[in-house]
């Protein structure tokens, strides 16, 4: 009966600790996320500016390019907007964000101001297309700025929580 208890002390406090690395990791994932997301938003701001390329054909020449976690994304846009179904961009923008963004550590204020992002970008000129991603571009840039200051002290905090929290219910159950 005491190896059993201790079996389940132990795994308890495992649990736990994985818990708190779980959230550490979602942490730094989510600025990795943030930060590629940002790269992605400055080539569609340079394609637009530079090349004078239309939005759905740099949407596309961005899907042709980017690898990782948002290429299916982008392909999926840069395919719904060739279908010509009368579909607004705004709302091929946020359907797919709600269906091929679930797998990123994207919060869901992350999620809000890209999907924000899509409602002001299909039907402005070039210039206010260019001020919009200037402005998502500088939210991006707040946003990892916060998270990198308090990314060491988040990450011991989940961790010392987790070990914690699992030695605090041990202690109960025993």
């Amino acid at each position: 009966m005491l190896i059993i208890k201790i079996i389940g002390c132990i795994l308890i406090i495992t649990s736990c600790t994985g818990m708190g690395w779980y959230f550490s990791s979602e942490l730094r994932n989510r600025i990795a996320d943030l930060k590629e997301l940002k790269k992605i938003i400055i080539l569609l701001r340079g394609d637009i500016r530079y090349a004078n390329t239309p939005l759905p054909e740099a949407v596309q020449a961005l899907a042709i390019r980017q690898e990782g976690k948002y290429k299916l994304f982008l392909s999926e846009i840069a395919d719904r907007l060739k279908e010509l179904g009368g579909i607004s961009f705004q709302t091929i923008w946020k359907e797919t964000i709600e269906k091929k963004l679930d797998n990123t550590s994207l919060s869901k204020k992350d999620l809000e101001y890209l999907g924000q992002l899509g409602e002001n970008l299909g039907y402005l000129d070039k210039d206010m297309q260019i001020n919009t991603l200037d402005l998502y571009l500088s939210q991006i840039e707040e946003e990892i700025k916060e998270l990198t200051r308090n990314v060491k002290e988040k990450t011991y905090l989940y961790n010392s929580l987790g070990v914690m929290g699992g030695i605090f219910i041990t202690i109960i159950m025993l």
